[in-house]
């Protein structure tokens, strides 16, 4: 009898010892999920210097993004971007960072970088706040649409963006 009682025992303390020490680590896992957005902007471009050897402008810019999944991540997304455009010659580098804000006020801030005789350019996860805490993760953009300027000193475009991201 005395023998049963400690195994019973035993056996719920390594029970509870098991779910406690395992906690942790079902909480820190988290599935990757894909990501397939359409963000569409309009640049206010300014100017450093503009020459035939290097033009380099800095832009901010706004917009909206739509959702290519059944998820919806980032569908109804208001943009707000800013960065530097260098063109030497014919070689073109992009540098700026995104914040992708969501219809509950939660964000997601994006690194996009497009370096010389690339077709897509890198993108990389690097904070979130709510729901968005945590976030990791990045994939690439590609240009699908450019408009005609609408005033002097903007740019309209498109772009497709496609990755995968974790949240704890």
């Amino acid at each position: 009898m005395y023998f049963k009682k400690r195994v019973i025992g035993f056996t719920i303390v390594l029970s509870f010892c098991a779910v406690i020490g395992l906690s942790p680590l079902n909480l820190a896992e988290s599935a990757e999920q894909i990501y397939d957005v359409d963000v569409c902007v309009s640049l206010e471009m300014s100017p450093l210097v503009r020459s035939q050897e290097i033009t380099i402008l800095t832009f901010d810019g706004k917009g909206i993004m739509r959702s290519n999944n059944e998820s919806k991540v980032f569908d109804n997304n208001t943009v707000h971007t800013q960065g530097v455009t260098t063109i030497e010659g014919k070689n073109r580098t992009i540098y700026s960072h995104m914040k992708y804000l969501d219809p509950d006020g939660d964000f997601v801030i994006f690194r996009y970088t497009l370096n010389p005789g690339e077709q897509a350019a890198t993108t990389t996860l690097l904070f979130g706040t709510g729901k968005w805490k945590g976030i990791a993760g990045g994939g690439k953009a590609s240009r699908t649409a450019v408009g005609k300027p609408v005033t002097p000193g903007t740019y309209q475009f498109c772009n497709n963006h496609k990755g995968t991201f974790t949240v704890p």
